[in-house]
């Protein structure tokens, strides 16, 4: 199956630079291609094109969130499958195998697989890893399986294309994927298919972000919710970071490297998923706001 990388991209060029360099001989081989949908001004988007001549380079002026930046790319894919990595993640060798050899097994709508640390050496940036993706930690399943992670995934594009107008709302975990679960369409994990997060972010700089993503998770979510519902969560959201840290250490607790760098960092996780649910209950009080527009 014909294969199409969209990465949208916001941050500082050396991610996307260490995620397209992953990438290369992986593309060359599958005959791929890569799509890079890039905002910021037009002198940002010619340095990637000037970089890697083999990606194509969309460009975006004006603010964007990452889900308009992503439905670009996807409208202009040609690929059967559609792959998404995130723009500070490295895909392992094999990633594209893996995605198109677990697609073939199957009528999947989309497959994904396990987002791996970096061996990081900072504290600040195990807090990232343990907070954004703790549900995503290897071991991964091998079975049909709903909880598919955004920063590692892999559509078929005729399943985008057919939800084109919920590819803006929200992030796609909250505002795309209930609705293709419902419908019956079916996702699977692919263990092998495998990316790494990489640092570094400064510690400001990532609280300000996890309160913007949460903000918008949560107002995306929000108008799926019954009132009652919302409710609910507001009054009981000082016991989210609680319940947070509890299931995280859950997660890691069957590898002893992982559950030693979470034993280090656990004030400065305390903090994050404190700042975590303070997005949270916004976004459910009040809506999303601006804040998809913030993230990065």
């Amino acid at each position: 199956m014909s294969f199409s990388v969209v990465i949208a991209s916001k941050v500082e060029l050396h991610f996307l630079e260490q995620c397209l360099r992953s990438l290369e001989g992986q593309v060359a081989e599958a005959r791929a291609e890569t799509i890079v949908v890039a905002a910021g001004p037009p002198e940002r988007a010619e340095r990637i094109r000037t970089a890697f001549p083999w990606v194509r380079v969309m460009h975006h002026p004006g603010p964007a969130t990452v889900p308009q930046l992503r439905r670009l790319g996807v409208m202009a894919a040609q690929g059967e499958l559609v792959g998404i990595i995130e723009e500070h993640c490295v895909a392992e060798p094999g990633w594209i195998v893996e995605a198109q050899a677990t697609h073939s097994s199957g009528h999947y709508g989309a497959v994904g697989g396990p987002v791996l640390d970096n061996g990081y050496k900072r504290r600040r940036d195990w807090v990232v890893y343990f907070c954004e993706y703790s549900g995503f930690l290897p071991p991964f399943p091998d079975r049909e399986y709903a909880e598919l992670n955004g920063a590692n995934i892999a559509y078929r594009r005729r399943v985008l294309l057919e939800h084109a107008d919920l590819l803006e709302k929200g992030f796609w975990e909250a505002a795309l994927h209930p609705v293709l679960l419902a419908k019956g369409i079916r996702f699977r994990a692919a263990p092998r298919m495998r990316v790494r997060h990489c640092g570094p972010f400064p510690f400001g700089y990532y609280l300000r972000q996890r309160y913007l993503f949460s903000r918008a998770f949560a107002g995306a979510r929000r108008e799926l919710l019954a009132p009652q519902s919302r409710l609910a969560y507001l009054v009981a959201a000082p016991a989210v970071p609680l319940l947070l840290l509890l299931r995280m250490a859950r997660r890691v607790g069957h590898d002893a490297r992982l559950k030693r760098e979470f034993v280090r960092t656990l004030p400065w996780i305390a903090v994050a998923l404190t700042v975590y649910a303070a997005g949270e209950w916004v976004g459910y009080a009040a809506g999303p706001g601006q804040a998809l527009l913030e993230v990065e």
